[in-house]
């Protein structure tokens, strides 16, 4: 009875788990760029078994996965929008090195540079792209003309294994591995004018966390169960004694 209450708990891990992820999908259902997750649980059973009852298992031992499935495409007219039809990825210098995203809901700052909502500039093959005044029009393969002068070439890239990358936030990704950029397919071009949204199926993560809640009430209703037999034999015992 005491393996099938540590059983028990491991689930309610698992379960704990599994909800923080879905919760975190749940919050960026809205956000432009965003790649859900979704948990590895055999590593997240294998992280609870290795750690001690009742503590949470090792972070180390749990991989989470993200789902690089695209989002739909949203047309905004805003030239400065940008979304990529298939594979790839736009470049970003941010404080921390440069970093990865599908986020293009650019802007320009005070000096008439590309950059992201977060003041981050978007790297083009030569760095920076400044954008002076003019109508902007953005080709298939990420060229940058401002009336019909090019300004720059987008740096978009790709990676033979993008599930290696590391979200960091704002989704955005970084390449701790150091695995080598490739170019982008022949299928993958830019559009101008829409936002790639979240691939976050809302009504799919609520039935997640539906299942969780139950599978978590189910389990701690065991662990109760398995609580009072494990008394009554102690005291069934202690009474043939």
């Amino acid at each position: 009875m005491i393996q099938g209450m540590i059983d028990a708990v491991r689930a309610c891990l698992k379960e704990e788990l599994r909800m923080d992820v879905v919760t975190n999908n749940l919050s960026n259902a809205a956000t432009i760029g965003f790649k859900k997750h979704r948990i590895a649980f055999q590593d997240a059973l294998d992280g609870a078994q290795a750690s001690e009852v009742g503590t949470p298992p090792d972070p180390a031992l749990v991989r989470t996965e993200v789902d690089f499935s695209p989002g739909d495409v949203r047309s905004t007219g805003n030239p400065l929008d940008l979304a990529i039809h298939g594979r790839g990825f736009f470049k970003v210098q941010t404080p921390e090195g440069v970093r990865y995203t599908r986020k293009g809901n650019f802007t320009l700052d005070t000096q008439g540079y590309l950059v992201t909502q977060q003041n981050n500039y978007v790297l083009g093959q030569g760095g920076p792209i400044q954008v002076p005044t003019g109508t902007i029009t953005v080709d298939a393969d990420g060229t940058v003309y401002v009336d019909n002068e090019e300004q720059g070439r987008l740096d978009l890239v790709d990676f033979e294994r993008p599930e290696s990358l590391d979200m960091t936030g704002l989704a955005l990704f970084a390449n701790p591995s150091g695995d080598p950029e490739i170019g982008l397919d022949f299928q993958s071009r830019v559009e101008q004018g829409y936002t790639e949204q979240s691939n976050v199926d809302v009504a799919e993560e609520m039935v997640s966390m539906i299942h969780s809640l139950r599978a978590f009430e189910s389990y701690q209703k065991a662990i109760q169960v398995l609580d009072e037999l494990n008394n009554r034999v102690i005291n069934e015992v202690s009474r043939l004694r």
